[in-house]
């Protein structure tokens, strides 16, 4: 006949067991559930009225997004080791601008204070430093177009509601 103690033994590794399944399980379900792929992100021909014309060039705002983009290892001990990056760009009604589409190692949202530092010298967009920031997991995507430009706030909500 088992004692209680040998019991409670036999039963602590099975119920550890079903907890670590259980947390491994919601972490994989929250966990991978945050971050998108790029792709996914990427605003499709579809998406958006055929008066938009997609180009191919790299058409930043300011200095400080395209340095952003061409260099983000320069950046990496605020924002991470950079995964991979994409960028589209579009012209409407003759506003022209880029989304840039930064994938890093880490939550994105950790370097946004920094990013817009970088970007606006403030605390928030004006003339000269017109980009507007979304993160989305460890995706970080920046809307480089004119100041309050309707290409601008049309494009943010799209990538918005992704």
């Amino acid at each position: 006949m088992m004692s209680a103690k040998n019991q409670i033994s036999v039963e602590f590794p099975q119920t550890l067991k079903k907890l670590l399944i259980l947390l491994s399980f919601i972490y994989w379900v929250f966990g991978l559930g945050q971050t998108q792929p790029l792709d996914a992100i990427q605003i499709q021909p579809t998406e958006i009225s055929s008066d938009y014309k997609i180009l191919e060039n790299l058409q930043c705002q300011s200095i400080q997004s395209k340095l952003l983009y061409e260099k983000p290892d320069m950046y990496s001990l605020f924002l991470g080791k950079l995964l991979s990056k994409k960028f589209q760009t579009f012209d409407y009604k003759g506003d022209q601008g880029s989304i840039l589409y930064l994938e890093f190692d880490k939550d994105a949202e950790n370097g946004r204070k920094f990013v817009e530092g970088l970007l606006w010298g403030g605390k928030k967009p004006n003339n000269a430093h017109p980009e507007n920031i979304i993160t989305k997991g460890n995706i970080m995507i920046i809307l480089s177009f004119p100041f309050k430009s309707e290409i601008l706030k049309e494009l943010t909500e799209l990538i918005a509601e992704k």
